[in-house]
């Protein structure tokens, strides 16, 4: 009788712990709840393809698992990750016959070292501001054995090295933005002599613009220089083989990029060059 009394004590015990234990745990909101799953489901997609580009215009680029920015390690790897942006650095570069990639929020290469891995482009230069971010593109360019065709540069260097280039190479230069919004700042009238003569391709972060005044006078100030031609996202298909087994569910939500609503990128013909 002693031994049943002990017995229950325990059970309710080891259950008011129990319940003392999952009341303290972290709650979390749907939307970490998907980030969560969409990068156990990426560090999946990671292994089972060794690390390397699947498919697509960057097919055997390899990437490591760490990521900065972002949660779209599944999507990189399967090789549909900003897939209009991968054909239209290819097409312009087969079109201009580019040598040179310059990008401006390099985050961890996928676009700076793709073209270059894949021969479309000779040689580049990142630039990234976040510390970690950088130790990852670094790692990325070493494991892609590219640290003699591209370098990590910052503004000043930028700046130097676009005064060594001849205007009549700067048609064979490249150079894309992606810095979260700052490209409203970065391209201003005293930058613009450091811009004008090169292809652009900028994703617009129309959101986190401070105000309408501020996007009017962006857009009015590049339109003196370029002619612009906008593009949006496309259509993806993770239908691969070697990932069968995921649901729906899952693919899906590798193929989702994390937009707070659809983006618009920038692509600027320099008049000059017209």
């Amino acid at each position: 009788m002693v031994f049943i009394i002990i017995q229950n004590y325990l059970v309710v015990h080891a259950k008011i712990m129990l319940i003392k234990f999952f009341s303290k745990k972290k709650k979390y909101s749907y939307d970490q709840i998907v980030s969560l799953k969409k990068k156990q489901i990426g560090t999946k997609i990671h292994k089972i393809f060794k690390g390397k580009v699947a498919s697509g215009l960057y097919k055997n680029m390899k990437i490591s698992l760490k990521e900065n920015w972002g949660n779209d390690i599944g999507s990189k790897i399967l090789g549909i990750y900003e897939e209009q942006i991968q054909k239209i650095i290819h097409k312009i570069a087969k079109e201009r016959k580019i040598n040179i990639l310059i990008n401006f929020g390099a985050a961890e290469g996928y676009h700076l070292i793709g073209p270059i891995k894949k021969k479309i482009i000779s040689s580049g230069y990142g630039i990234e501001i976040d510390k970690e971010t950088k130790k990852t593109l670094k790692k990325n360019i070493v494991l892609n054995k590219l640290s003699s065709k591209i370098k990590i540069i910052n503004f000043e260097d930028f700046k130097l090295l676009k005064t060594k280039i001849k205007k009549k190479d700067s048609s064979k230069i490249l150079i894309l933005i992606d810095i979260e919004g700052n490209e409203y700042d970065l391209l201003n009238k005293y930058n613009m002599k450091y811009f004008k003569n090169n292809l652009l391709i900028i994703e617009l972060h129309q959101f986190m613009c401070s105000s309408s005044i501020k996007h009017k006078k962006f857009i009015k100030l590049l339109k003196k220089f370029y002619k612009i031609k906008e593009i949006r996202n496309g259509r993806r298909n993770p239908y691969l083989r070697e990932i069968e087994h995921l649901s729906d569910d899952e693919r899906w939500m590798i193929v989702s990029e994390g937009r707070p609503s659809e983006m618009t990128w920038l692509i600027c013909y320099p008049k000059t060059t017209l």
